[in-house]
């Protein structure tokens, strides 16, 4: 890597950083997406709480400040009391970038039990008639019992890893299960990925492709192409399975497809026009992936793009000085009005993770 593709992510890692020590000067519940450049926040973390945990252990672990540690903690400790939710498939989420990289990085045991028990309540919503998590149990009144969105292999690794961790032998069961149908149902033959994949409740039967947040139920939504990438990649790094590696690189050799003219997603890769928002939180989750799929494979074009991805999203998608966040242009949910040209704390969690991971993975490659 050159001095100056160095310094670019270099500056990328210090700019995210000195967002991050900004905010915590502010509101002290969790950032969940921005609204004018300015934080809105829950207090319970709703399903992105562990994102700024996350960024918080991200922001210890690069620089050794005790106020991030002592942040980090205090936010992880409040979502503890919510491992047992037992209609979340989004557990993995909240629980693996704040207790699970916590425990990893201050050895806290009650971070341990408490992700094991995240796991526990997540496999316990598993289907067995038709092998997958449902999603959104809480989400909006609707009956989501029989569907299931592309997000959740995301939350995958959570099983993976309390099945190491003193969890049920079980929990890799469910997740290898969940995946396994996942790949078969929600990805197509080009690579892209359904956002939701709708089943009989009750007798498992598949019964059709669709959308919640994407532009139409046969296009392909940025971000959930995103979470298919890192998700399988992690997936495939963590159990070894050629099938979660094969699923991996399609999904990624189609993104590849459609980011060789603009490196920064429209929010829907079938939306087109000039106007159309783009998705850096989808670029970021993009990104991450990319790199995971480089260490699994050794393949230099993984990296070569995330690197892409990486550069773009710092020299067009940083945040200015008058908004909160350190990535703007995110696009949280088109269809239903929310976020739009706006922030994420899933977007800035990814953004900085991925910098760290290219930045770990490309100097060792360069050696």
């Amino acid at each position: 890597m050159t001095t100056q593709q160095f310094s670019l992510i270099d500056q990328a890692i210090h700019f995210a950083l000195s967002k991050i020590e900004l905010q915590l000067s502010r509101q002290p519940d969790f950032p969940h997406i921005t609204e004018g450049g300015k934080w809105v926040y829950t207090k319970d973390g709703v399903w992105t709480g562990g994102f700024w945990a996350g960024s918080l252990w991200l922001a210890y672990s690069e620089t050794k400040d005790e106020k991030f540690r002592v942040a980090a903690e205090s936010f992880t400790e409040r979502l503890l009391e919510r491992a047992g939710d037992d209609r979340n498939h989004d557990l993995g989420f909240m629980f693996y970038p704040s207790a699970v990289y916590g425990w990893r990085i201050a050895g806290h045991e009650e971070y341990v039990r408490a992700a094991v028990k995240a796991a526990q309540s997540l496999a316990g919503q598993f289907n067995p008639a038709g092998n997958f998590i449902p999603g959104w149990g809480f989400f909006g009144g609707h009956d989501w019992s029989g569907s299931v969105l592309v997000d959740t292999l995301m939350n995958l690794p959570l099983l993976v890893w309390a099945s190491e961790n003193g969890g049920d032998p079980h929990l890799l069961e469910v997740a290898v299960a969940h995946a396994t149908t996942a790949i078969r149902h929600h990805l197509r033959d080009d690579g892209s990925v359904y956002h939701v994949f709708k089943f009989d409740a009750t007798s498992g039967a598949p019964i059709e492709g669709d959308t919640y947040q994407g532009l139409s139920a046969e296009s392909a939504w940025s971000r959930g192409q995103g979470w298919a990438v890192a998700g399988l990649a992690m997936l495939a790094g963590m159990t070894g399975r050629t099938d979660f590696l094969e699923a991996a690189k399609r999904a990624a050799s189609f993104v590849e497809s459609k980011l060789a003219s603009d490196p920064i997603p429209p929010w829907d890769y079938d939306a087109v026009g000039p106007d159309v928002p783009r998705d850096s939180s989808a670029g970021a989750i993009t990104a991450f992936g990319l790199v995971r799929l480089a260490t699994v494979t050794g393949e230099k074009r993984y990296l070569q793009l995330a690197r892409s991805l990486l550069e773009a999203l710092s020299t067009r998608c940083l945040s200015s000085e008058d908004q909160e966040s350190v990535l703007a242009h995110a696009t949280a949910d088109l269809p239903h009005g929310l976020g739009i040209d706006e922030s994420t704390a899933y977007g800035d969690y990814y953004f900085l993770k991925a910098l760290l991971a290219f930045r770990d993975v490309d100097s060792r490659a360069t050696r």
